[in-house]
C-alpha cells in the first residue's frame, strides 16, 4: 500500500517527520531503521529467517513501529487492519521506559517450513532466560537481583562478558601506575610557559567542548591551555597563551606564529589584573583599557574572545558579538614559532640548549636520525630513507590494557646479514617486541596486537550491546601507514633525513637494480654525488689490490694487469712523448726575444722558490679513490704555481727498452718514465720522487711542461708540474695522461664528470 500511494516507502517517512505531531520520535527513528534493513535484506522478495531468536525480536519491534507509522500516514485503522493487533502493541514499548518487554510465542518458521522453538520450551527455557539479559545490556539497569539472575543462569551458545564502554584519556607521565603513597616517582613536566608561567602540555580538547564560564571570582573556571610550542634558547609557550597575544599573529599558511618575542618582551614589564605576576600579553582592545591578564586569567575572570582574535575585559564585554566559545580549543594543525631573534655569527654555536631538542611531531619524538647507509642497498626507497640508527618513540595504544596509551620505541637497526630491522618495543610490555624486515609489516603486527587487546570494547555482532561495532572494511579509513607510524614518513622528519651528511648515497646507485630517492626538500650537490662515486671507485679498487704494501712499485704484476695490460701504461707514455711539442727548444731559437727572456726569468725564480721548501712540507703520497697511491697537496696552490718536479733517473731509449722488459719479467708492476727530449728519457720507477704517484684524470688539475733553467751544471731541461686551476690543500693532484689511441683501451676510474671511463 505504501508503494502504490507514495512510489517509495521513504517518500512516507520522509511526510511523516513534516507532517506529524502525535507519534514519538523513537517510533519514527525504528521505522526508518526497519527500511534500511528490508532493503539491505530484501524482505519483500526473500523473506526473513533469523538464526537467533534476539535478531527476531529486534526485527520484530521494528517493523512494528513501521507498521503504526504507515497506517497513520495513509490514514488506516491499526487494529482494524493490522493481524495480532495486540502483539504489535506489546512491541510498540518506548526506550527506556520500563524494565523489560513481555515477549509473547510467536511460531517462527524457516524455509523448510518447520518449527524451530516449540512453546513450552519458549516459556519454561529461553524467556527467562533473555528477559534478565534485556534488562541489563538494552534498558542499564543492573539491579542486584537481576545480576544474581543473570549470573546463575546458563549461557545461551556462549559466555557473554559485560562489559561497560570506556574511555580514552591521554597519556600523561606515569603516575597512574604507581601507587598513591609513592612520591618519590611522580611525574612532572618541568618545562614553563614563558607567558603564563604554567608548566607541562595542556589538553585543550575540540571546538565544541564549551567549558563553563562563571563570573565568581571565589570559584573560577581555568581554561586549557593547549600544547607547548618551543621558541628556541630553552623558551616554551602555550599555544593559546601564543594566538591570543595582543602583538602575535598567523601567517595564512604553514602554521608561523609571528612577534612571540616581541609579547614576551612587552609581557615580562606588565602585571597580570587578575593573578598579578608578569608576563600578561592579553590586552583589552577598548581605547583607553589598560587591563592587560595572562590568558587563563583572563577566562577565569569573565572576559570574552573574538573571532577576530580579540579579548574584551569584563567592563567592556556587553554588546561584543562573534564571541568564541571555546577560545582554547586545541588547533588540530602544524604551529611553528617563527624566530625573530637573530644570533650574531660568533654566537650560533654558543647556545646548545636548542641544539639538543629532539624533533617531535605530534605523538612522535625522534632521538636520534641516524646515519646514512653508503654502500649498501635496503636502507631506502623511492620515498623513503630509512638510515640505521634511527631512534624515535611514539604515544599509541597499548597491546595489554584497552583503551590505554603506552610509550613504544621504534628503531631502525641493521641485521646479521646487513638488512635493515625495524623493532617496536612497548613500554608495557618490552619483553614482547616486534621485528619485522619493513616498517609495514612491523606496523601490521603491532595493529593485531592492538585490536586483539581492544576486541572487548566492540560489540562483536551482539545487537543489543552498548558497545560500538567494529569496523569491517577498512578500504575508505584513513590512518597512519608503517613508515608514518616510525616517522620517517611524516614531512618533517623526511625534511631533517634529506639534509643529513651524506645524504647522497641514497641517489648514487650502486647496481642498476638500487633504488633512487626522490628528494622532497633539499637535493644534494653534483659535486657531492661525484665525490662519493669517487670514494665508491677507491673502495672498489682497494678491494682489486690483493697485496697492497704501502709501496705502489711493490704491488706485483697483477694489479698492472687489473688495470687493463702489463705493458701499456709505459709504452703510452714514452710514445705520447715522442709528439710532446717542447716549446722551449723553439723558445730558445729566439732567445733574442724579450718575452721568451721575461718567461724564462720568471721560471727560474720560481724554481727556485719551489726547491726552497721541502717536498714533504708541500706534498704527501696517499691512497687514492682513482687508482692505487696519488700525490696529495698539503697546501693551498694558486693557478699556475710551480708544484714539483718530475725526478728519476735519466737514460736513454735504447736502455728504457730494455728495462721496460726487465719491469715486466721481474713483477715490478707500475713503470714510472717519462720522456724529456727525443733523445733522453727520465725513469722514476727505483729512483725518483713523489710525483711519480700523480694519477690521470679526464678532469685534471695540473699539467706537465719542460722547461729550461739554469743549474750548477749550466742551463737543462726540467719536466715541471704546473697548476691547472686553484688547488686547496687536501686535494689530489692530477693531470691529462693524454694517450694515444691504440688498439685496445686502458680503463679510467677518475670518476670525473666528462670521464669517458678510459684514458686513450
Amino acid at each position: 500500500l505504501a508503494r502504490e500511494q507514495f512510489g517509495d516507502p521513504r517518500y512516507l517517512m520522509d511526510r511523516f517527520w513534516q507532517e506529524n505531531e502525535d507519534l514519538p520520535a523513537w517510533m519514527g527513528q525504528r521505522a526508518t531503521r526497519f527500511l534500511h534493513i528490508a532493503n539491505k535484506l530484501k524482505l519483500d522478495s526473500l523473506g526473513f529467517s533469523a538464526r537467533r531468536i534476539e535478531n527476531c525480536v529486534m526485527i520484530s519491534k521494528l517493523a512494528a513501529s513501521w507498521l503504526k507509522v504507515a497506517c497513520r500516514m495513509m490514514g488506516i485503522k491499526t487494529k482494524k487492519n493490522v493481524k495480532g493487533y495486540e502483539r504489535v502493541m506489546k512491541l510498540l514499548v518506548a526506550p527506556h521506559a520500563c524494565g523489560s518487554v513481555d515477549l509473547a510465542y510467536d511460531t517462527v518458521r524457516c524455509e523448510r517450513n518447520r518449527n524451530i522453538i516449540n512453546k513450552d520450551d519458549w516459556l519454561k527455557i529461553y524467556e527467562p532466560r533473555l528477559k534478565p539479559y534485556i534488562q541489563y545490556a538494552v534498558f542499564s539497569k543492573p539491579a542486584a537481583d537481576v545480576m544474581k539472575e543473570v549470573s546463575g543462569m546458563a549461557t545461551i551458545g556462549r559466555e557473554k562478558k559485560m562489559i561497560e564502554y570506556k574511555i580514552a584519556e591521554p597519556l600523561c607521565g606515569w603516575n597512574k601506575i604507581l601507587d598513591e603513597e609513592d612520591m618519590t616517582h611522580r611525574w612532572s613536566d618541568p618545562r614553563e610557559c614563558c607567558l603564563c608561567h604554567l608548566c607541562g602540555d595542556n589538553d585543550a580538547g575540540l571546538p565544541d567542548e564549551v567549558p563553563n564560564q562563571t563570573s565568581d571570582r571565589t570559584r573560577p573556571v581555568i581554561a586549557r591551555l593547549g600544547r607547548l610550542l618551543p621558541m628556541g634558547e630553552g623558551w616554551w609557550v602555550h599555544t593559546a597563551c601564543a594566538l591570543w597575544s595582543s602583538e602575535t599573529w598567523e601567517a595564512p599558511s604553514g602554521g608561523w606564529v609571528n612577534a612571540l618575542e616581541k609579547a614576551r618582551s612587552r609581557g615580562a614589564q606588565l602585571r597580570c589584573f587578575g593573578c598579578g605576576r608578569p608576563g600578561a600579553t592579553v590586552g583589552c582592545v577598548r581605547q583607553n583599557c589598560n587591563c592587560n591578564y595572562h590568558f587563563p586569567c583572563a577566562f577565569a575572570c569573565g572576559a570574552v574572545f573574538t573571532s577576530s582574535k580579540q579579548m574584551l575585559c569584563t567592563a567592556h564585554k556587553d554588546g561584543v558579538e562573534d564571541i568564541v566559545q571555546n577560545p582554547s580549543s586545541e588547533l588540530m594543525k602544524t604551529l611553528i614559532v617563527a624566530q625573530e631573534k637573530i644570533k650574531p655569527p660568533g654566537e650560533k654555536d654558543l647556545d646548545s640548549s636548542e641544539a639538543g631538542l629532539c624533533p617531535r611531531a605530534g605523538a612522535l619524538l625522534v632521538h636520534s636520525l641516524g646515519e646514512i647507509e653508503q654502500n649498501r642497498d635496503g636502507f631506502h626507497t623511492e620515498d623513503h630513507i630509512m638510515p640505521p640508527g634511527y631512534t624515535a618513540t611514539r604515544i599509541y595504544w597499548s597491546t595489554v590494557k584497552p583503551k590505554e596509551r603506552t610509550v613504544y620505541v621504534l628503531k631502525i637497526e641493521r641485521s646479521t646479514g646487513g638488512k635493515p630491522l625495524f623493532t617496536i618495543i612497548p613500554a608495557d610490555n618490552p619483553f614482547s617486541l616486534i621485528t619485522a624486515p619493513s616498517a609495514s609489516q612491523a606496523y601490521n603486527l603491532l595493529m593485531e596486537r592492538v585490536r586483539e587487546a581492544n576486541s572487548s570494547q566492540f560489540s562483536q555482532g551482539d545487537l543489543y550491546s552498548k558497545l560500538p561495532t567494529a569496523r569491517k572494511s577498512r578500504s575508505r579509513v584513513y590512518g597512519m601507514n608503517g613508515p608514518q607510524f616510525f616517522g620517517f614518513g611524516t614531512n618533517h622528519i623526511r625534511k631533517l633525513l634529506e639534509s643529513l651528511p651524506g645524504v647522497e648515497a641514497v641517489v648514487a646507485k650502486l647496481t642498476d637494480a638500487s633504488p633512487q630517492y626522490h628528494f622532497c626538500y633539499t637535493q644534494p650537490s653534483e659535486e657531492a654525488i661525484m665525490d662519493l662515486q669517487r670514494r665508491r671507485a677507491a673502495l672498489a679498487a682497494e678491494k682489486k689490490l690483493e697485496n697492497a704494501t704501502g709501496c705502489a712499485r711493490a704491488e706485483g704484476m697483477n694489479a698492472v694487469t687489473r688495470s687493463g695490460g702489463s705493458d701499456r701504461i709505459t709504452r703510452a707514455l714514452v710514445r705520447k712523448a715522442e709528439n710532446e711539442d717542447f716549446s722551449d727548444v723553439a723558445g730558445s731559437k729566439k732567445s733574442d726575444s724579450e718575452k721568451v727572456k721575461a718567461d724564462r726569468s720568471r721560471l727560474q725564480k720560481m724554481y727556485r722558490e719551489m726547491k726552497g721548501v721541502p717536498i714533504d712540507q708541500r706534498l704527501v703520497p696517499k691512497r687514492s679513490h682513482i687508482h692505487g697511491w696519488g700525490l696529495f697537496t698539503k697546501i693551498d696552490l694558486s693557478k699556475d704555481s710551480m708544484i714539483v718536479e718530475y725526478m728519476g733517473e735519466i737514460i736513454r731509449q735504447s736502455v728504457a727498452d730494455e728495462r721496460e722488459k726487465s719491469y715486466e719479467v721481474s713483477g715490478e708492476g707500475s713503470c714510472y718514465m717519462f720522456r724529456l727530449d727525443m733523445q733522453r728519457i727520465v725513469d722514476a720507477t727505483q729512483i725518483g720522487c713523489m710525483a711519480r704517484f700523480m694519477n690521470h684524470c679526464c678532469q685534471p688539475n695540473a699539467y706537465a711542461k719542460i722547461i729550461t733553467v739554469d743549474t750548477e751544471q749550466g742551463q737543462d731541461k726540467k719536466i715541471m708540474i704546473f697548476a691547472l686551476t686553484d688547488i686547496k690543500a687536501g686535494d689530489e693532484i692530477t693531470y691529462d695522461y693524454k694517450f694515444p689511441v691504440e688498439d685496445g683501451s686502458l680503463k679510467c676510474t677518475c670518476g670525473a664528470p666528462n670521464c669517458i671511463g678510459r684514458m686513450n
